[in-house]
């Protein structure tokens, strides 16, 4: 922190415990003005719903604003949404129009009589507003604040994330700006943001902002299945059958066959259980402890109805699912149909997710033309409605990443060239022997016929191009983002969504099959891994999780380079347990019961050339004791 922020904090009204006095305060006329105004805001995040809101901003925090004159109008007031923070709200409201480019763009209206309110207005807030860029896509809220010239901010409570506190209180001072915090019905601005506190201090929220924080791009949830190699019937059906042999040996034996990443089940309910509060972090854990901590088990989340998610689903910035390009999707099936699977589930049980959790499709930009628009396309999947899906009504839009964008119409280019250079070395071929027979008419005539040829293809490449642009306005006029990534992989991806939008935590439905999903790790687009598996319903959970710990490294890749890590905790039996589910979920092999489970896993890539330090501790005997009675086997 500069200098001049650092006397900025000092010289910012907080005051915190004001409301805890037992000995009553007398109140300016101020005061009880500040008070009235901070109540409406307050109002605005409760008339909403707060986190629960049909739009709320969930999992960011719901926080309210009021921009008051100098004589008591209210010029603008406003609520935090999917689409936008208080501030923009209460701004566009006011009568601005703001546009987040590198930096906030306002425009005011031509009269002068906006601006001269809004210098002499008091802009009341719920929460203090963040420092924070969110990527290319949004500027700090506070530098809004600073550009719309109010003179006066009143704020509730300070940010709940204790890394920034009180910091945009201090930009906001350091810009001239009078700032009172804590001191305007504080206690009630904290529990508006008492499940948004709890959420953004979690295990899950802590981790990402650390990893975003070194590596400039979200942490990587991979939500997938893995099965046996030689199992066809599960890569047919995305996952939703499960391996009961692996090389012929049966689930209990330690002998493991081959293991393959193959994309999550669709119909396989979950719901996860209680919580407790876990200790702070301290700021001095480098990323190796940050990826040795253990999840707490989240709330009961029953948004999310019957899906089989993550316990985290509904705090990651936004779920990804793939529509896999010909050749690397389902085993024998290449239709359409099949590799509409990750588009399915997003528009089906995807629109359980909050409205501020973004869906997003990625899929090569040579297979748009294959991408159904409309309700009526023949290779849709059932019970789909992907009109609704395009539109996003109510929520963040969808979006729709491009792989190899550009490199597509490269593509198209070299395809033309080469096919004007055949043209071109016919028509050469065809004039050299008509000059060396004297027939000056067939030269020219050769000539000619290369010229048209390579107009043709040129033409040809052009309407292809002309093609996949028309196909992108059409999504676009429906409602939907589409953007073009020039690499292709899972980890080109992740660093998009980074250096564009600032995600901190994605999910990614695995559409990478086998060796695919491996090379994503070792990449380090993934740090964590959950996978739905089967394994033996006998021998305890102890012995459960060895065997599905083991198959996920199997599946994952080379123990030399990286490693999968799970605890007792970390394996869900939850499946199963009512007698109407699906029944993959309960099979018999032989008489001997095999069960569908989900492994939580933390991935770490070896990295051979890290230093290491070597500690050599004094042991002693297990008192025998132990052994027999307290052994988890």
């Amino acid at each position: 922190m500069e200098h001049g922020q650092v006397e900025a904090q000092q010289n910012v009204d907080v005051v915190v415990n004001e409301t805890d006095s037992e000995t009553p305060i007398e109140k300016d006329e101020q005061t009880l003005f500040d008070e009235m105004n901070m109540q409406r805001a307050i109002q605005l995040v409760i008339d909403k719903g707060g986190d629960n809101g049909e739009t709320s901003s969930f999992p960011l925090p719901t926080t309210g604003a009021i921009l008051v004159a100098a004589d008591g109008t209210i010029l603008g007031q406003g609520c935090s949404d999917y689409s936008q923070s208080a501030v923009q709200a209460v701004f566009l409201d006011a009568g601005l129009e703001i546009t987040p480019l590198q930096e906030w763009c306002v425009t005011w209206p031509t009269s002068d009589k906006l601006r001269n309110e809004i210098a002499e207005a008091t802009l009341y807030l719920t929460m203090e507003p963040s420092i924070k860029r969110r990527g290319h896509a949004q500027p700090p809220i506070t530098q809004l604040i600073e550009l719309s010239g109010v003179r006066r901010v009143v704020i509730g409570c300070q940010h709940p994330i204790p890394e920034r506190a009180t910091k945009g209180a201090s930009v906001l001072h350091a810009a001239g700006i009078e700032v009172r915090m804590g001191s305007i019905l504080h206690e009630e601005c904290k529990e508006l943001l008492k499940e948004y506190t709890e959420r953004a201090n979690g295990k899950l929220q802590r981790m990402a902002r650390k990893h975003f924080e070194l590596f400039q791009r979200p942490l990587g949830f991979l939500h997938c299945s893995v099965v046996d190699s030689d199992n066809l019937e599960a890569f047919a059906n995305h996952g939703n059958a499960f391996g009961k042999e692996f090389d012929g040996k049966r689930l209990s034996f330690r002998d493991f066959g081959a293991y393959e990443i193959a994309p999550p089940p669709e119909v396989i309910w979950a719901d996860s259980q209680g919580a407790e509060d876990d200790d702070a972090m301290d700021e001095s854990e480098n990323i190796d402890d940050i990826l040795a901590l253990e999840f707490e088990e989240e709330n009961r989340q029953e948004r999310l109805g019957g899906s089989p998610m993550m316990p985290w689903y509904e705090q990651v910035d936004a779920v990804i699912a793939t529509m896999p390009h010909p050749g690397t999707g389902p085993v024998e099936n290449d239709s359409i149909t099949s590799r509409l699977n990750g588009l399915k589930w997003l528009s089906t049980y995807g629109s359980k997710l909050p409205p501020g959790v973004e869906r997003i499709l990625v899929m090569d930009a040579t297979d748009l033309e294959d991408l159904p628009l409309s309700n009526d396309d023949p290779n849709l999947p059932k019970g789909m409605d992907v009109e609704k899906f395009w539109k996003g009504e109510g929520r963040k839009p969808t979006r729709v990443l491009l792989r190899r964008g550009r490199s597509a119409q490269a593509q198209a280019a070299a395809k033309v060239a080469a096919e004007a250079a055949k043209a071109a070395a016919r028509a050469a071929k065809a004039a050299l022997e008509a000059i060396e027979t004297g027939d000056a008419e067939s030269a020219a005539k050769a000539a000619i016929e290369g010229e048209q040829a390579a107009s043709v293809a040129s033409a040809l490449a052009q309407k292809e191009l002309m093609k996949m642009l028309e196909f992108k306005q059409k999504l676009v006029s429906l409602g939907t983002i589409v953007e073009t990534l020039n690499g292709g992989e899972p980890i080109d991806v992740m660093k998009h969504l980074g250096a564009r939008n600032g995600y901190t935590s994605v999910v990614w439905r695995a559409g990478c099959w086998g060796n695919r999903g491996v090379q994503s790790i070792l990449a380090g687009a993934f740090q964590w891994v959950s996978a739905h598996l089967a394994v033996d319903a006998q021998g305890g959970k102890f012995w459960q999780l060895m065997l599905a710990e083991r198959a996920v490294q199997g599946a994952c890749g080379p123990e030399s380079r990286v490693k999968v890590f799970a605890a007792q905790e970390d394996i869900s039996l939850e499946y199963c347990d009512e007698p109407d589910t699906d029944g993959d979920c309960s099979l018999t092999v032989d008489g001997k019961p095999v069960r569908h489970v989900r492994l939580d896993c933390r991935v770490a890539l070896v990295d051979p050339e890290r230093p290491r330090d070597f500690v050599l501790h004094k042991t002693k005997p297990i008192d025998r004791k132990i052994i027999e009675e307290e052994a988890p086997w």
